[in-house]
């Protein structure tokens, strides 16, 4: 399982938004020295409460020229026209490709609050499939040389992309999905999900994986795809050296996921296509052992506590955790990369190489004693039959 370190560039009141730059900058390298595999973030417009990622494109090419292996996730791009024309986004992406040496990955998705939609005048009742059309230029503009494209939205001569990006076929696609009906679409379009139960549980999110699976196998397809399953904690990430510290910090990120959530009941009042948005209606933000434990938007605790946290998502097959580390301090923050790197990373990516306490060592050497003693007389006992 990778792991990807997300951040909004969430900042606080009374401190300036170069000052968070500079501190994500310095989060973003310090999650590739520890072992982070992809840096993500979202494209978040007119944001209320802080958040502050409204142009990733021209924030990664920065971090890419300081970094050498950490990876670059969209974590999404919006892909209705008014906000990004699908031929922009292959040109950006193929660039940052180029300069990455092939370290960008491209997640999609049309816009989940009415302070963007509204301000880019984009409808909700057909920015779902602007986003499916726009997905579709794109990969046929990365695959096909000359491309032409006809459809609804977009109908575009015969062209040849400029410049071409350096991983063949080209970067990852995925899609930001919550409900089944989304699933069910990147599926069938043979691209990745970046599934989230938006705090509705781990059996939504169990349920809606499924979906895609169950899609994806009964499905053969004429062109490159790519089937991966990413989760977002998108409420919080926070990891530090006692349970008791890191509840300190848990305040401001149920503060930020209720203010989110509140975008969602929004939108399911609009447009048939969000409805299924409503049921988040029914989570209890102030039930803080569910939010924590049971919403699969949270991972919480000291170093022991998140691994167990984490086992949750490796349970479901999930392939990238999305761990969206934000709405804290700097320090804070710091500390969580510093943490997961340190405890949690190895304990899924390398668990052969943990080093164990000389308690336990002595222990599973006195376990194998007897093993080896069996051994002994096993050879014994046939050099034996040898010589006789």
């Amino acid at each position: 399982m990778r792991f990807a370190f997300l951040s909004e560039a969430e900042t606080s009141p009374g401190t300036t938004h170069r000052q968070r730059y500079v501190e994500l900058v310095d989060q973003i390298l310090l999650a590739e020295k520890v072992g982070f595999e992809v840096f993500g973030t979202s494209e978040q417009h007119f944001a209320i409460g802080g958040i502050a990622s409204a142009a990733p494109e021209t924030l990664y090419p920065y971090a890419m020229a300081l970094t050498s292996r950490i990876r670059f996730l969209h974590a999404v791009t919006l892909l209705p026209k008014n906000f990004n024309h699908p031929l922009r986004v292959a040109e950006r992406v193929a660039t940052e490709d180029i300069l990455s040496n092939g370290r960008v990955e491209l997640g999609t998705g049309r816009g989940n609050t009415t302070l963007a939609l509204r301000a880019f005048e984009v409808g909700v009742t057909e920015n779902k499939s602007q986003w499916s059309e726009g997905l579709d230029l794109i990969r046929a503009a990365f695959l096909n040389d000359p491309f032409h494209f006809e459809g609804e939205h977009y109908k575009v001569p015969p062209r040849s992309l400029t410049p071409k990006p350096v991983q063949w076929p080209h970067p990852p696609l995925s899609v930001a999905a919550t409900s089944p009906g989304t699933h069910v679409q990147a599926a069938q379009k043979g691209i990745g999900v970046m599934t989230s139960s938006s705090f509705m549980g781990f059996e939504y999110m169990k349920n809606t994986l499924a979906l895609y699976d169950e899609t994806y196998d009964g499905l053969t397809f004429d062109f490159p795809t790519t089937r991966s399953k990413a989760a977002v904690n998108f409420g919080a990430v926070i990891c530090l050296e006692t349970m008791e510290e890191a509840m300190k910090y848990v305040g401001p990120a149920i503060e930020y996921s209720k203010q989110a959530i509140g975008a969602y009941e929004r939108l399911a009042k609009l447009s048939e296509d969000y409805a299924y948005m409503g049921a988040v209606s029914g989570v209890d933000f102030h039930d803080t052992n569910f939010m924590l434990n049971e919403s699969a938007g949270f991972v919480v605790g000291d170093p022991d506590e998140c691994i167990r946290q984490v086992q949750k998502f490796a349970d479901l097959g999930i392939d990238t955790l999305i761990m969206r580390i934000d709405s804290m301090p700097h320090d804070v923050i710091m500390r969580t990369i510093a943490n997961i790197g340190k405890y949690v990373i190895p304990h899924f990516s390398t668990p052969w190489a943990l080093a164990k306490s000389a308690d336990d060592a002595l222990e599973e050497i006195r376990a194998l004693r007897p093993v080896h003693e069996e051994k002994l007389r096993e050879f014994e006992a046939s050099r034996g039959k040898v010589h006789g």
